[in-house]
């Protein structure tokens, strides 16, 4: 005589993959969620991080550090024209060492993005984590600046 066959009929595996597949979709928007809650945590330290770099500075120098290094015309006001503040406080989010190179070199931020030749060119666009919050979805570099643009048409349109 037969023996009856152990094991699990198609239906019944179908049911437990169909169970598994809701459990799985039910799962996976809280996983989602604590995944942004760690990025907005990330984030919200990358800020203290940059607040606590803006007092460092404040501390050494007394002031905060500029907006902007501005320029008139084609002319430099300092050697480290159109430099902003993320950039002065470098050394204060350990940094120092890009800092250094750069302010070394003494090159004006415009002419090293418009000359590819400058060796500075590939440190000025060298990616800070600190400055970047982990939910952001926009590209790397801001392409909205127009580093071709002479300053004349600048200045002009205002």
């Amino acid at each position: 005589l037969h023996s009856p066959r152990r094991g699990f009929t198609l239906i019944e595996l179908l049911v437990v993959i169909a169970i598994i597949a809701i459990l799985i979709g039910l799962l996976l928007p809280a996983v989602q969620q604590a995944r942004e809650a760690a990025r907005r945590t990330q984030c919200r330290n990358h800020l203290k991080q940059i607040g606590l770099a803006l007092h460092n500075y404040h501390d050494t120098y007394g002031t905060l550090p500029p907006g902007v290094v501005h320029k008139v015309g084609n002319q430099n006001v300092a050697a480290l024209g159109s430099y902003g503040w993320g950039f002065f406080i470098l050394p204060y989010l350990d940094q120092g060492n890009l800092f250094t190179t750069l302010q070394s070199a003494g090159s004006d931020l415009d002419l090293v993005l418009r000359n590819t030749t400058d060796p500075n060119r590939n440190l000025v666009f060298q990616r800070i984590g600190v400055y970047r919050c982990p939910s952001d979805t926009a590209p790397d570099l801001n392409s909205r600046r127009e580093w071709d643009a002479p300053y004349s048409a600048f200045f002009n349109n205002q």
